[in-house]
């Protein structure tokens, strides 16, 4: 049972992540009409303050102490305000969209959606080694995690495109954060905090122990270049669909679906392998060794942000609490 409401406070996250990554560019110049230069600047900062926020984020929560545990308020109060803020990137009301507002609007809207999308996903994430604690329980629990990443990944990305080519941007954030919303319900009774745990190494003992290990920066490495080439695709995709092959917005969900059918027998059969390869990959590669360790929220984590194997599925270390899109 715990599995199960884990991995469905996952859809929420990548439900609502997913969508605001892919078409967030989309919306605001295409539909809005902000300047490429402005919406650069502002992502940017975005980038910056992300870096910034996800440890200094997990060293709060690991030096939280409540009589609800660490993780627990963190989520139930940020959780509603991490789908406010969603809604608000996706309403922007007359007075905003003015070209001497509108710049102005985006960078507070994004900021803090970011902030509140990493107070959520790094306690989400946090959660998995407090839950999990043996290599088997973990890898179901996984499975069950990337069942669900990749539901949010269809109804966010696939789907998104049906969605608001009918009812508008914000009648999807509406849509998608009421449907995060239930998924997030089913997950709050399921939070399972080890009272033991301790509040792990500090902020930048953390960053030193990370830094100094060799195989970090291969996978942050890997993850970059991924990452790169991942949202470059995924964002540039809306725009190919209307201006190079004239399809209404609507049919751009054909062209996410068809990169979702490639993908899916991908995923089983690179989760067969994990499945058989175990602790070691092939050649001995330690291909757990970062799941499995006991580990702090406040750790950096090995890549830059948004959930993924697959195309877009299976990002991050789940001891670090990183956000399923890296």
């Amino acid at each position: 049972m715990k599995k199960r409401r884990y991995a469905s406070g996952q859809l929420g996250l990548t439900l609502v992540s997913e969508s605001f990554g892919t078409y967030l560019a989309f919306f605001y110049l295409e539909r809005l009409g902000l300047s490429a230069a402005l919406y650069a600047l502002a992502r940017t900062v975005y980038a910056l303050w992300d870096a910034v926020n996800d440890p200094l984020f997990g060293h709060l929560s690991d030096r939280t102490k409540t009589p609800w545990g660490r993780r627990r308020p963190w989520l139930l109060l940020g959780v509603p305000l991490f789908l406010l803020a969603y809604l608000l990137v996706f309403w922007v009301p007359d007075w905003a969209r003015s070209p001497a507002v509108l710049p102005y609007y985006f960078a507070l809207a994004i900021l803090l959606y970011e902030t509140l999308a990493t107070v959520v996903w790094t306690n989400h994430g946090a959660l998995f080694p407090e839950m999990f604690r043996g290599l088997r329980e973990r890898a179901e629990a996984a499975a069950l995690k990337r069942g669900a990443e990749l539901l949010g990944l269809i109804l966010g990305i696939a789907l998104a495109p049906m969605v608001y080519a009918r009812v508008g941007f914000f009648g999807m954030a509406l849509l998608f954060a009421g449907l995060a919303l239930l998924a997030f319900l089913y997950f709050f009774p399921g939070i399972r905090e080890d009272p033991r745990a301790g509040s792990g190494l500090g902020l930048w003992a953390s960053f030193r122990l990370v830094l100094a290990n060799r195989a970090f920066w291969v996978v942050a490495l890997v993850g970059l270049l991924f990452e790169f080439g991942r949202m470059a695709l995924q964002t540039a995709i809306p725009f190919y669909a209307k201006h190079a092959l004239g399809l209404e917005e609507g049919a751009t969900t054909f062209l996410f679906a068809a990169v979702f059918l490639a993908a899916l027998p991908s995923a089983l059969l690179w989760g067969r392998l994990a499945g058989a390869w175990g602790a070691s990959g092939p050649g001995g590669w330690p291909t757990s060794s970062w799941a499995s360790r006991p580990s702090s929220s406040s750790c950096p984590k090995a890549s830059p942000r948004p959930s993924s194997p697959g195309p877009w599925w299976g990002r991050g270390s789940p001891g670090c609490g990183s956000r399923g899109r890296w």
